[in-house]
């Protein structure tokens, strides 16, 4: 090209400098134009680039923040613990006074599920709680089969460590219905299985009612009624949904 530009003025009667300062003249601007072109193409690639960044942040926040189990806890606080499919606690929710007050003052968020449960197990209001006889319940609902099976174990693992903690299975479905009703679904699960003893027995009375208190009713109707096992743990509170059952402690 720079040949070609040379030999066009060639003919052109001028003098040397003007000719010289006139193909350097044209030499920078076919520079600039090709230096444009290069800015182009790297400012495209760049912007293809974070685009492909947004987009992948995008979809990582929407992965990590999606729970995919849902732990409900209750003995009198009654909270709910959501955990992610990376096995990390994403929320925790409180379902009555205190439990809204026991998830403010718990820092469990982004733990592992298991850390977590170890420390709320742990925190001095729930150690209250369980020395005075409460009863506590770790219930759990989610629809990925691998992940909660994992979780079974480790909640089980968990609760025989400790006196008067029993565990249990629910589903999505019925913690959307707990949801709409204003409970936890494991105060929920509780109720369907009073209920079942007891039809007249409403939401809103065992909504104020511990899980101990809840508990005894339920024993005390199925001796009444003659029921089978009056310890409702593994008759009526699994309510169909396959009961999870560790090394815990009964009372008798």
């Amino acid at each position: 090209m720079k040949n070609k530009i040379k030999a066009a003025l060639e003919p052109i009667h001028a003098e040397e400098h003007l000719k010289a300062n006139t193909r350097q003249y044209v030499f920078d601007r076919m520079a600039e134009k090709k230096e444009k072109r290069k800015l182009l193409r790297r400012w495209s690639m760049l912007a293809a680039a974070a685009c492909f960044v947004c987009a992948f942040l995008a979809g990582g926040y929407y992965l990590y923040f999606t729970p995919t189990a849902f732990i409900s806890v209750d003995v009198n606080p009654s909270l709910e613990i959501e955990v992610n499919r990376f096995d990390r606690v994403i929320e925790v929710k409180g379902y009555n006074r205190d439990g809204r007050k026991l998830a403010e003052s718990l820092d469990i968020r982004y733990l592992n599920y298991r850390e977590a449960l170890d420390r709320l197990l742990a925190d001095e209001n729930i150690k209250a709680c369980l020395e005075e006889e409460e009863e506590l319940s770790l219930t759990l609902a989610g629809e990925n089969e691998r992940q909660c099976a994992e979780i079974r174990r480790d909640m089980e693992s968990c609760a025989s460590e400790h006196e008067n903690v029993y565990c249990h299975s629910g589903s999505v479905k019925q913690r959307e219905h707990a949801h709409a009703a204003g409970v936890s679904f494991g105060k929920y699960q509780a109720f369907l299985a009073l209920n079942e003893l007891d039809p007249p027995v409403t939401l809103e009375e065992v909504r104020e009612m511990t899980m101990r208190e809840i508990r005894d009713r339920i024993r005390a109707l199925s001796e009444n009624q003659g029921g089978q096992n009056p310890d409702y743990q593994e008759e009526s509170y699994g309510y169909g949904h396959g009961h999870m059952k560790g090394r815990n402690h009964h009372r008798h």
